[in-house]
């Protein structure tokens, strides 16, 4: 969550969102801090994802220890799911659109900007990243009536249909389309997070928490061995070229290797920032128990994500409006970005308590 608001405090502050499209809209780099602020942020969507798959059978896997039937979990599971595409729909998608509102930088750091400006001449509809969480939320609650096996199946079917479905047209398509497979602005309805490509990723979350609720010790251990074969097979992939990439690198240089297509996300771009996360999450394991469970920033923000997350878009967008009519410095925007997260703290610290205290079926307890 953290890493994830250094990202949007570009994009409302200094006016600086890379973007890195299937067709048309990719990001092209002059220098390296602006791409090293944008390629860290890569591991939080898929981390997002892939944790969502493993919390949501975590979620399953404790409610039948209880004589919770499968399904009342698959409800409360999809329940929850539409919950927060409604969330997204109401807070987020409204947000984004006023960021849209702000003049743009007038030196920009790279090529594009997403999402596209809103400049009257159309109206279109987002369904952006909480809506992709949600929907996708809605289907895994419904595969967890398949054998554990199947989920990596479905996994890598989606792979398959992400690297290998594409319109050669570049273009989005209808808009079930979009909302399946290809983002894009399609008939008035912007879509940056498809179902398909991102189900890949928690479908194989779902079997990741299977696998590490089999054995939690070995999967401490072994957590890291998953990371650096996932971040090696997408080096190699990239290195080789053609299927699994998307788009090719541009030039030869290293920013090209590593600016690779997220939206949808490409074969590549999942395992290098999977593999990422995966290596830091080893290295927040190795942490002493007493490190991990003292109150901090990371315990605060990360029991209160959808909370935080809605949150600091708001604040960001109020900083944007109130005091940086014109775009500010790409190094302006960190200190803007930790004051953020300073003013947030305290708040998401109440927050959290208030839910903790509520009962373990609240709704509450969702954000």
């Amino acid at each position: 969550m953290i890493i994830m608001a250094i990202d949007h405090a570009s994009a409302f502050i200094a006016r600086q969102h890379a973007s890195e499209f299937w067709a048309g809209a990719m990001s092209a780099y002059t220098s390296a801090f602006p791409f090293l602020t944008r390629w860290i942020t890569h591991v939080c969507a898929p981390g997002f994802f892939f944790l969502m798959g493993a919390g949501i059978y975590w979620f399953a896997a404790t409610r039948r220890e209880v004589g919770v039937s499968e399904a009342a979990i698959i409800r409360r599971t999809v329940g929850r799911g539409f919950a927060i595409l409604l969330t997204g729909q109401i807070f987020e998608t409204p947000v984004l659109f006023l960021q849209s509102m702000l003049a743009p930088a007038k030196v920009s750091l790279n090529q594009i900007s997403a999402p596209p400006p809103n400049d009257g001449s159309a109206f279109y509809w987002g369904l952006i990243t909480l809506s992709g969480l949600g929907l996708v939320m809605m289907v895994c609650g419904i595969l967890l009536w398949l054998r554990p096996w199947a989920w990596l199946l479905v996994s890598a079917l989606c792979v398959f249909a992400t690297n290998s479905l594409l319109p050669a047209s570049g273009k989005p398509g209808p808009w079930w389309a979009a909302i399946l497979l290809t983002p894009g602005l399609s008939q008035h309805l912007i879509v940056i997070y498809p179902v398909i490509p991102w189900l890949a990723g928690t479908s194989a979350g779902l079997y990741f928490g299977y696998w590490w609720r089999g054995n939690p010790a070995q999967a401490r251990r072994q957590v890291w061995i998953i990371g650096a074969v996932l971040l090696l097979t997408g080096l190699a992939l990239r290195t080789a070229g053609g299927w699994g990439n998307i788009r090719p690198p541009r030039d030869a240089g290293w920013i090209e290797f590593l600016n690779n297509v997220k939206y949808p996300p490409s074969l590549v771009f999942w395992t290098m920032s999977l593999g990422l996360a995966l290596l830091l999450l080893q290295l927040l394991i190795l942490l002493p128990e007493k490190v991990r469970s003292a109150p901090s920033p990371l315990l605060v923000f990360g029991q209160t994500p959808l909370f935080f997350y809605i949150a600091h878009f708001y604040l960001l967008a109020i900083c944007a409006f109130l005091f940086f009519r014109e775009a500010a410095s790409l190094e302006g925007t960190y200190l803007v970005w930790a004051a953020v997260l300073v003013v947030l703290y305290p708040i998401c610290a109440w927050y959290r308590s208030f839910k903790m205290n509520k009962p373990r079926e609240s709704l509450w307890r969702m954000f």
